[in-house]
């Protein structure tokens, strides 16, 4: 069987260049040739603390955008030579590990995880999409619950349109998709800072002494609020700001410390209860992005229906790019990493050139 290079954790804190068997693709599955792969703060967690791990190597990488260049058997919706995005999925706890992730030459997934992108779309900036997108659309319509509109922009708002919603670190990609995607719902009270023209109505600095004064300033309380970065820092004060019955979603691991790039510092699947500032009333809720998968509506649409046609409509935009394209494939990587673990990364996204 032919092989192609791939970048892979290999052991807790090791992550090396190495040669995979080049699969091909079985019943509803497609084979990608990729062109540019991003690299996130989690993989980061997977390379340096082996969050998550059950089994090495485990694939760096979690979105893709590809040239679809095989097609497994009932793959009606996607054909060779199609420009996709992919988004790798994880069941971490389920012997993670066989590689998959995206920093690969070509990667195997289901074609449900891979959408068509527009001609005008370049390909290194579409790699910046999946994750964050699917996290923001299942956060806000499915835990929240939201009324999903028959189609983007909303012709009416919803009857909850002026609920008070928090996007706390929407300068992060999940919360600029968050509010792109409010904001084509019709929702008319988004609350976060510096991202008026993304559709936000109030814009406050998450800096200021005056967080939470300057948020509550209309008067009500925030009911709904997504802390998309979920540090201990952040959530004190996103707690600040809620209302006693509020929601909270918070987008795992929970970081110690106040970024999203932890060092030495730990990560945990829930808030310690010994540190926990949130009001014994308000419901928090815990996004797993990958488990979005376990409603069947999202399975089948979000990524090979849903994205694209936001993308065709302009609604969601893509991150600027900080593409690495220079050197080897692993010292593309390992400058990627090193930007992420020094929180040296700030309304961009990292996107390796592959191979």
């Amino acid at each position: 069987m032919p092989t192609h290079t791939a970048i892979a954790a290999v052991a807790k804190g090791q992550f090396d260049a190495i040669q995979v068997e080049t699969e091909r693709p079985g019943a509803g599955q497609v084979r990608i040739k990729v062109a540019y792969a991003s690299l996130i703060a989690f993989d980061t967690y997977i390379t340096d603390v082996g969050y998550g791990v059950a089994k090495y190597p485990v694939g760096l990488g979690f979105n893709a955008a590809a040239t679809v260049v095989e097609v497994g058997e009932g793959v009606t919706a996607l054909a060779v030579g199609d420009r996709v995005i992919a988004f790798s999925v994880y069941e971490f706890g389920k012997g993670t590990g066989g590689l998959k992730g995206t920093m690969q030459e070509f990667v195997v997934l289901a074609d449900h995880l891979c959408g068509k992108i527009p001609d005008n779309l370049a390909l290194d900036a579409a790699a910046t999409i999946p994750d964050n997108f699917v996290t923001a659309f299942y956060t806000l319509f499915d835990m929240f619950a939201l009324p999903t509109p028959a189609r983007f922009p909303a012709p009416t708002p919803p009857p909850d349109h002026a609920l008070p919603i928090l996007i706390y670190g929407a300068g992060s990609t999940t919360g600029k998709y968050a509010i792109q995607l409010l904001h084509a719902a019709g929702y008319t009270n988004i609350h976060h800072a510096f991202l008026r023209a993304l559709g936000a109505t109030r814009v406050v600095d998450y800096a200021s002494a005056t967080f939470a004064a300057d948020v509550t300033a209309g008067g009500a309380k925030i009911a709904l609020a997504l802390d998309a970065i979920s540090a201990e820092g952040t959530l004190a004060r996103v707690a600040g700001v809620l209302s006693p019955q509020a929601t909270v979603a918070l987008v795992l691991p929970i970081k110690e410390g106040d970024t999203v790039a932890v060092g030495d510092a730990g990560l945990h699947a829930a808030v310690p209860p010994s540190r926990n500032p949130f009001a014994p009333e308000t419901k928090i809720m815990y996004v797993r992005t990958f488990t979005y998968r376990q409603n069947e509506y999202l399975k089948e649409n979000l990524m090979p229906v849903i994205l694209p046609q936001l993308l065709a409509a302009g609604i969601i935009q893509p991150n600027r790019v900080r593409l690495l394209e220079q050197g080897t494939f692993k010292e593309r990587v390992a400058a990627g990493l090193d930007l992420l673990r020094n929180n040296r990364v700030s309304g961009e996204k990292v996107i390796v050139k592959v191979p």
